[in-house]
């Protein structure tokens, strides 16, 4: 057995991180962390201010007529919140799915049995979809229940309200049961699903109330967002077949990813994507078509597109935009302060959303204040939780990495391994 001095202990340790850093597409985390800026503002905004634009395109039904939500306060501000909060659910989800593919790919070229890679994305599944349940959906509807005043107004719809990370958890279901199938069929079939629900959500919307209520569960869980009660059994902004786009897009970009090309070809390939997603956004928005909002005239209603569910004219600007990140990320040096403070931020994505979750509705529950500030306001408050939000994110990130090098250490000093490796 080998028997390490202090000296020799450190630089293996030091060894271990480089070399899992050296690994990772820093631009995808700078990415990551820019659009999880974006999305803690909008939450923060949600907790404590009035006037922010909220449920945009959202299917209405107005006696027997369906009708879109229209994007209600327009001031500079509050659009420009918009836009910037807009970028986060489509770039999570491809980014997720690009990862996902690449980290498949090591753990094949590892030798990884098949049912343990199986095993492991039903663990990550399952796992998203019990803290969406349990930590997630209470934090989102603490104010519902602070302003009843009473836990009567707590139900299995309050718990049952689903968001991002249930599309997380049931797109990596999804992913177990078909990663053996082509990544452009997989992407295929994912767009031919999603026109059809787009096509049809005007039938779903008339003919949810008269559903049985299971299937009014699983139309909410499936393609059409409505509403929140709590007298429904789920409540879902995120429906799976529109969401799961941009997660099977990501999955082929990181199946199609070559490291013989390299980082800069794969950065160019973002680029060109970016420039010709976001040129054929402004084609369809100039023609008028591709989504339940129509252009009004205005810098605002060019730019207000139907986000529940998602419209073809919202993915293509918003994925363009994310793909131009990836690119301009990818040209910021290494060295830059900003990259790296935007890398500490994406490399816990799921750590900052469940904190930051409870960081910004915790305060205003405790005040039964929700709602009763400016916007301005919300964003200074915004700034406030990010400054205590860093260090939080770098403890878990160093404690995380310590962990790592722990089990890899452990693993080193374990006669099994060693002798599997002199075999």
């Amino acid at each position: 057995m080998p028997n390490l001095n202090f000296a020799e202990e450190k630089d293996f340790k030091k060894r271990t991180i480089t070399t899992s850093n050296s690994s990772r597409l820093t631009f995808l985390d700078r990415t990551r962390g820019l659009i999880m800026l974006f999305m803690a503002l909008d939450h923060a905004l949600f907790f404590w201010s009035s006037g922010r634009i909220n449920n945009e395109g959202l299917p209405l039904l107005v006696k027997g007529t369906v009708t879109y939500n229209p994007l209600g306060n327009t001031s500079l501000l509050a659009s420009l919140i918009m836009v910037l909060s807009s970028i986060c659910a489509p770039g999570f989800l491809f980014i997720a799915g690009y990862v996902l593919a690449l980290s498949l790919k090591k753990r094949e070229l590892a030798g990884m049995p098949d049912s343990n890679i199986s095993h492991h994305l039903w663990q990550r599944g399952i796992l998203l979809l019990l803290i969406q349940v349990f930590i997630a959906s209470p934090a989102f509807n603490l104010p519902m229940v602070i302003k009843a005043g009473s836990l009567t107004s707590v139900t299995l719809g309050t718990f049952m309200s689903l968001s991002i990370l249930s599309t997380f958890g049931l797109s990596f279901l999804v992913l177990m049961l078909v990663r053996h199938v082509s990544p452009w069929r997989i992407l295929g079939v994912s767009t031919l699903l999603y026109l059809m629900s787009q096509l049809f959500l005007p039938s779903f919307a008339v003919n949810f109330p008269s559903n049985q209520t299971l299937e009014q569960a699983l139309q909410n869980i499936l393609v059409l967002p409505v509403p929140f009660s709590p007298d429904f059994l789920v409540n879902n902004n995120f429906p799976l077949i529109p969401w799961f786009f941009p997660m099977a897009l990501g999955w082929l970009y990181g199946h199609t990813y070559s490291e013989k090309r390299g980082v800069a070809y794969e950065a160019r390939r973002f680029a060109l994507s970016g420039f010709g997603s976001v040129t054929l956004f402004i084609i369809f928005r100039l023609a008028g078509i591709g989504d339940y909002l129509h252009p009004n005239g205005t810098l605002q209603g060019f730019f207000g597109l139907s986000k529940y569910p998602p419209s073809p004219d919202y993915f293509l600007l918003y994925l363009g935009i994310v793909f131009l990140l990836f690119f301009i990320f990818y040209k910021l040096p290494q060295s830059s302060r900003l990259g790296w403070v935007l890398e500490n931020f994406g490399k816990a994505p799921l750590f900052f959303y469940n904190t930051h979750l409870w960081l910004y509705a915790a305060i205003p529950a405790l005040m039964a204040n929700f709602n009763g500030y400016s916007l301005s306001f919300g964003v200074i408050i915004w700034l406030i939780g990010l400054i205590i939000l860093y260090p939080l994110c770098r403890g878990y990130i160093t404690w995380k990495s310590s962990k790592r090098v722990s089990v890899s250490y452990s693993r080193l000093l374990d006669p099994s391994y060693i002798w599997k490796g002199l075999r």
